[in-house]
């Protein structure tokens, strides 16, 4: 299958290691979803595709699972689904043979217009809850986001009651701006508009 984006041969952030010894094994994206198709994967094989390698995805914790659910729960309540869809622990596909589910993403149009997970292009928004995945999040995951230029990204580090916003992604998999704000703070997202960091951290 042919994807409407342009996968990027720029990639050279040293942590897809952290991903690539994990298997010798590549999986494309037509792969992926051929064997989810055929059954070899289901709901119970708790994985991502990062790079084109599988990666476990992390049991939720008490506090993560309510921070998911506080910032999709505001989220729902600025956003009508007649016009935008959000996403709780869904895939979306990527360059690079990605296909990772972030915590939320939000994306335009309604749910209805979707024969297919959303893009890079669908996606105004990719949040990440982090407790113990802090570190992966900051590698493996930022690459992956920036790379499919993901124009905006959140980590929510629920112990420190904090957020990372990245924007202005580059094809060598970074983001050219980093800010962190913390609670007290209000800080102005490219698309969803003003938030209060007290408002998405429990």
């Amino acid at each position: 299958m042919r994807y409407p984006f342009q996968k990027s041969e720029a990639m050279s952030r040293s942590t897809v290691q952290e991903v690539s010894e994990k298997s010798h094994f590549h999986w494309s994206l037509d792969r992926y979803h051929a064997a989810i198709e055929a059954g070899i994967f289901t709901k119970n094989d708790k994985v991502e595709l990062l790079f084109g390698k599988l990666v476990s995805i992390s049991p939720i914790g008490v506090q993560h699972g309510k921070v998911v659910n506080k910032i999709s729960r505001l989220l729902f309540g600025r956003f009508p689904a007649q016009d935008y869809t959000i996403g709780i622990q869904n895939p979306i596909t990527l360059a690079n043979d990605s296909e990772p589910e972030p915590d939320i993403y939000l994306a335009k149009g309604p749910l209805e217009d979707y024969d297919h997970h959303p893009y890079p292009a669908d996606l105004l928004l990719v949040v990440e809850v982090a407790d113990s995945t802090l570190q992966r999040d900051r590698t493996i995951k930022l690459a992956t986001y920036a790379v499919a230029e993901i124009e905006e990204y959140w980590i929510v580090n629920v112990y420190a009651e904090k957020i990372e916003r990245y924007t202005g992604p580059t094809a060598e998999g970074q983001y050219g701006t980093k800010e962190t704000f913390r609670t007290g703070d209000t800080f102005a997202s490219l698309h969803p508009g003003d938030f209060a960091v007290a408002d998405l951290v429990i």
